[in-house]
């Protein structure tokens, strides 16, 4: 008696493939990262108010103002009537704002740390290498 040749699936054998590619990342969602956007900008808010050396006073009178101003930022994206052009010149005008107000809460120390900070974020943005800190 003669055995058949086995037939493999193309579906199976794909499904397989995928599921051992999706591994890596199915196991890395147990670890503890942020996972929202928001979650990940409240870390990164937190790290950068480490590095100021910021006291719990002064982040406990910082906190109202970047949600305040994210309330703002919001309403301001949610307004479909504001061109594309004008929204971000009025979002400007409101992180201007709220860095003024920022601002007058940090010693001047810290802001002169925060100007550098921000200076060196640009810079990395925009594809130059920082100075150094």
């Amino acid at each position: 008696m003669k055995s058949s040749p086995r037939r493999y699936h193309p579906g199976l054998i794909l499904s397989f493939a995928a599921l051992l590619a999706a591994l890596p990342a199915i196991s890395r969602a147990d670890e503890s990262a942020p996972s929202s956007r928001r979650e990940k900008m409240q870390a990164e808010a937190n790290r950068l108010a480490d590095e100021l050396g910021l006291s719990e006073e002064q982040r406990a009178k910082l906190k109202p103002l970047f949600e305040q101003e994210r309330v703002e930022l919001d309403a301001l994206r949610a307004d479909t009537t504001v061109a594309k052009e004008d929204r971000r010149a009025k979002a400007g005008v409101i992180h201007k704002k709220y860095r003024e107000l920022r601002d007058a809460i940090l010693t001047p120390e810290q802001k002169a740390k925060s100007d550098k900070m921000r200076e060196n974020f640009g810079k990395r943005r925009d594809g130059e290498k920082p100075a150094d800190k």
